[in-house]
């Protein structure tokens, strides 16, 4: 999420997603990287990433993680980008992502998938290997099969071993010259409320959409924005509107089968007042029933922040591993 939130303490209902008690953490984040990644007929990652592994926060895999070397967390450009359209996260590379100031959700595929996304299910059923342990992973399509084999092996046999997991499978990919970046990813459980002094307006109204549909951020480009007012690709969606301009927008940044990811945006001159908060609670509510997440890359306090203010569950960490 974007540098944005943290304010008001008062909260109002804004909706829920279901809550999940016989999904493990490492099931969660691994339906979550199968929610925002297109994986191929055979679970593998679209790119540029090589290796994606899934740590969840409970678990064998959650042992103290030391620092594995430098980091990463993707380009800092204009504002916070990553898998498109747009998500709740920051700055992490994805050359599909629509080059706007909007954060958007980090992470990765993991585990195979069915032969596309439309027929993605959380009871999918996933080799063991890929998730031993309380890790998940997935590899890239362009790697050679043994050395994808290898790589997995390495999951499969690390346990909660999660440090030396990474550190060997970095270098098996190459070494110093693999970036890693980190992020963390949340899932919505209940309702969740906050408040601001400001309506939120959101795409369940059609007058709502007449009123925002002038009102384009300048970040946004023109087709991407007349698909999202008109409810097609990333409806449903929440805003915030002063003085005539669209500050804040929640929007979905990835909706399958298996759940829906949030994409966040706010006004650099907005950010601080709760409005992230504000429109990601309304979000939420448009999509009951749906298990929803929320993610952001490490660095980002204040989208963590949101995190907190919302109430959301932490459910793990995501490592990218990228050439």
């Amino acid at each position: 999420m974007t540098s944005d939130d943290s304010d008001p303490d008062d909260r109002r209902s804004a909706g829920h997603a279901p809550r999940t008690p016989h999904l493990t953490d490492t099931d969660l984040l691994r339906i979550e990287l199968g929610v925002i990644w297109r994986l191929d007929a055979r679970g593998r990652l679209p790119g540029p990433e090589d290796m994606v592994i899934g740590v969840p926060t409970t678990g064998p895999a959650t042992t103290s993680m030391p620092d594995p070397g430098p980091t990463a967390f993707g380009p800092t450009a204009t504002s916070p980008t990553t898998l498109g359209p747009t998500t709740t996260g920051v700055p992490v590379t994805d050359p599909t992502a629509p080059a706007a100031d909007r954060a958007q959700p980090y992470g990765a595929a993991t585990t195979p998938a069915p032969d596309d996304v439309s027929s993605y299910s959380p009871d999918t059923a996933v080799p063991e290997h890929l998730h031993t342990g309380g890790l998940t992973a997935a590899v890239a399509g362009h790697l050679p099969d043994e050395l994808a084999e290898r790589l997995l092996g390495v999951v499969s046999s690390g346990g909660g071993r999660f440090p030396e997991v990474l550190a060997t499978c970095r270098a098996m990919l190459g070494g110093d010259r693999v970036t890693l970046s980190e992020g963390f990813s949340y899932v919505v459980e209940g309702p969740v409320r906050f408040d601001v002094p400001a309506e939120v307006v959101t795409s369940a109204s059609g007058a709502h959409a007449r009123l925002v549909r002038p009102l384009r951020p300048a970040e946004w480009a023109p087709d991407e924005w007349d698909e999202l007012v008109a409810g097609g690709e990333g409806a449903p969606w929440a805003m915030i509107v002063e003085n005539g301009e669209v500050v804040s927008i929640c929007h979905t940044a990835r909706n399958t089968p298996g759940g829906a990811e949030a994409g966040t945006w706010t006004s650099p001159a907005h950010r601080g007042r709760g409005h992230a908060a504000a429109t990601t609670a309304a979000w939420a509510s448009l999509l009951p029933g749906v298990r929803l997440y929320y993610s952001t890359s490490a660095d980002n306090r204040s989208s963590q922040r949101v995190a907190e203010r919302l109430g959301l569950r932490l459910i793990g960490h995501l490592w990218k591993l990228t050439p």
